[in-house]
């Protein structure tokens, strides 16, 4: 069969409602019982591939960023396109070839944004080269490249929203990860879900790298704060597996309830100021998306409430809310991918 000139792919990013942080091994083994829940959304991170007549050209639309190597080895020294590079090394791909990024998830948002595009990187780069992942467990190769390029451990929770689409519980046991995959009815979603960006970016691996290490270090409080997070999350499975929004907007204040004293870095005024105004226009709740310090804050909300909780957001005159949609396609190879409404 006839190869395309090029290859394009694209993958959702996710809001994360309960459990993050613990998707890191072995933070979970060290709570047993541990889940994460996310929902995919249709803000998507993109790529093009198409073939190069030398060495691979790395370049990211709207943000002036163009770069030229001989070798993914030298893509790896360039921070702007190491995902790419450590991509290509571990698909042994050497072909020259010209890749465009493009991403409408806002950078340092907590939305997974860099998950959900090393995954379109994945599918398109694969379809281009020709490699069979038919076996390869997609999940472990990502977060093995992400972890390479990040120099600190990655969780899995974003790249089965990114893969798959829908709404993710997702089980760590001793030994192996169970991921569930719920079909999801975006207008429902809509009625219930507001996203607020902050404007602040947020550093995710320092953040969680902090936690992680004060766990392994054996801080006692920074424990009993992630087994809180671990039963809010609990609370959180339950509730989206029947779909009572009420009951999720119960177990989102609480485990942001427990996340926010995990370490001083994971809230910030803005975030305080979103929630307090959010809840008292009649949200059930809300928490920081990723690890927070800046980037996007989730509230959950009655139907009838949702309109005001955004107006009293929109009212703090800083960040903006977003026009998201609960996103049930996952990761798209040669397909085109829907804009947010």
């Amino acid at each position: 069969m006839k190869q395309e000139s090029f290859q394009e792919a694209s993958a959702p990013a996710r809001v994360d409602l309960a459990g993050g942080t613990l998707d890191l091994w072995p933070l979970h083994v060290l709570h047993p019982g541990s889940v994460t829940v996310n929902l995919a959304v249709n803000l998507r991170a993109a790529c093009r591939v198409r073939p190069g007549r030398e060495g691979f050209r790395v370049g990211a639309s709207g943000a002036s960023f163009e770069t030229w190597a001989e070798t993914p080895a030298e893509l790896l020294r360039d921070p702007r396109a190491a995902l790419v590079g450590a991509l290509l090394e571990s698909l042994a791909i050497a072909e020259p070839l010209e890749i465009e990024l493009t991403s409408r998830v806002p950078f340092g948002s907590g939305l997974g944004g860099s998950s959900a595009l090393v995954v379109a990187l994945m599918g398109a780069l694969a379809r281009r080269a020709g490699r069979d992942l038919s076996r390869v467990r997609k999940v472990d190769l990502v977060r093995d490249v992400e972890t390479r390029v990040l120099g600190k451990p990655a969780g899995v929770q974003d790249y089965y929203p990114a893969l798959e689409g829908g709404l993710h519980t997702i089980a760590f046991e001793a030994g192996r990860t169970r991921a569930k995959r719920r079909e999801i009815d975006p207008d429902m979603w809509e009625r219930h879900l507001t996203l607020f960006d902050t404007g602040a970016v947020h550093s995710s691996g320092m953040n969680n790298w902090e936690i992680f290490r004060a766990r392994l270090e054996g801080d006692g409080e920074v424990a009993e704060r992630l087994e809180e997070v671990r039963a809010a999350a609990a609370k959180m499975a339950e509730a989206a597996g029947a779909l009572d929004f009420q009951a999720m907007g119960a177990a989102l204040r609480q485990e942001w309830e427990a996340r926010r004293r995990l370490a001083p870095v994971v809230s910030s005024p803005l975030i305080e100021r979103a929630i307090s105004a959010a809840l008292a226009a009649g949200a059930w709740g809300g928490k920081a998306c990723g690890a927070g310090g800046g980037g996007c804050v989730v509230f959950l909300s009655p139907a009838e409430k949702t309109a005001s909780v955004r107006e009293a957001l929109r009212g703090l005159g800083e960040g903006a809310v977003l026009s998201v949609a609960a996103e049930s396609r996952g990761l798209l190879v040669n397909q085109p991918a829907r804009q947010p409404r």
